[in-house]
């Protein structure tokens, strides 16, 4: 299981993304592990705009930012920050973390983004305590990590709901507590967190802190599925091929798997060459099922290693 996704955190669970948002981390093992969710960029109007030029100028550098305008956003949003506009810290934060208009520079984006949560700025506590757990920009420190998830998720953040969940179903920082976990996970779904909707689902799927439940397991797929996580979209076209939770249908599981394996799931690809390779779920096409095993086997998929062998002796290193 891991922490988040879209700065790149690694596998476990977390990773922080491009500038003016964060992205989730997830499992790399074959049945998809948990995920953590990432604070997201605010680009609400600041409400004192009219009459406070911090506010105007963070505008600016967020119109800016939206028009990938980099140069100019960097100066807008520098000159707020420096002014004290939490927003504009937490969104330079971004940019020197994805390197945006400034060379990547984790340091510099977790020193802007501890200055806006230290203002109580709910989606850079969320991204403070991912670089903690992650280890970037700071020595890891899964207690920080902690304090500033459980910061941002007491004002409703998704992301550090999302987060603290997975903290406390990692026993990260934290003693380990599924109960715990799914009361935390359960508050970001409800909000829309994609990956606490995955991550919920993987909780009913294997009763982990909650009674099995794969009708509930296939709901939380589906709608963070339709959000377009990648992990949920194989999950759930997994639990269509095999009517679980779900009635059993080739030709939808297909669709979401075709979905999955196209953002890069190794279990996607391996489970939609098969379907392919068999024709079920769609006209038998060899030549596609073949390249997407390759794709499944060159990423270490074990099974789509041994689908290939198994089905013409074709290793991975006999193809181009």
């Amino acid at each position: 299981m891991r922490v988040n996704r879209r700065l790149q955190w690694a596998r476990l669970a977390i990773c922080l993304a491009a500038a003016a948002h964060y992205c989730s981390v997830r499992a790399a093992d074959a049945d998809g592990a948990v995920a953590t969710a990432a604070a997201a960029p605010v680009a609400a109007a600041h409400p004192d705009a009219a009459r406070d030029p911090a506010a105007q100028m963070f505008e600016a550098g967020q119109r800016a930012l939206s028009n990938k305008d980099y140069p100019a956003a960097l100066r807008w949003l520098r000159d707020a920050a420096e002014r004290g506009h939490a927003q504009a810290q937490s969104a330079l934060g971004g940019m020197y973390l994805a390197g945006q208009g400034v060379a990547a520079d984790d340091a510099q984006a977790f020193s802007w983004y501890r200055k806006a949560a230290e203002q109580g700025y709910a989606e850079a506590q969320a991204n403070v305590g991912l670089m903690y757990a992650h280890g970037r920009g700071v020595a890891m420190d899964d207690e920080a990590a902690v304090k500033w998830f459980r910061l941002a998720a007491d004002q409703e953040n998704p992301a550090g709901q999302s987060n603290l969940g997975v903290m406390y179903l990692e026993g990260r920082g934290v003693d380990r507590n599924e109960a715990e976990a799914e009361k935390w996970l359960r508050m970001a779904a409800v909000q829309g967190e994609p990956l606490a909707q995955h991550n919920l689902g993987l909780l009913f799927r294997d009763g982990r802190g909650v009674e099995h439940d794969e009708i509930e397991a296939a709901w939380w797929f589906k709608k963070s599925a339709e959000e377009g996580n990648a992990d949920s979209q194989t999950q759930i076209g997994i639990m269509y091929r095999e009517g679980r939770g779900v009635p059993q249908d080739d030709t939808e599981a297909v669709e979401w798997l075709r979905k999955g394996a196209g953002q890069g799931n190794a279990l996607a690809q391996y489970y939609l060459g098969v379907s392919l390779a068999e024709g079920q779920g769609a006209a038998q096409n060899l030549d596609e099922a073949l390249k997407w095993l390759t794709l499944s086997a060159r990423q270490g998929l074990a099974s789509a290693r041994d689908y290939l062998w198994a089905n013409g002796n074709i290793s991975v290193e006999s193809l181009k």
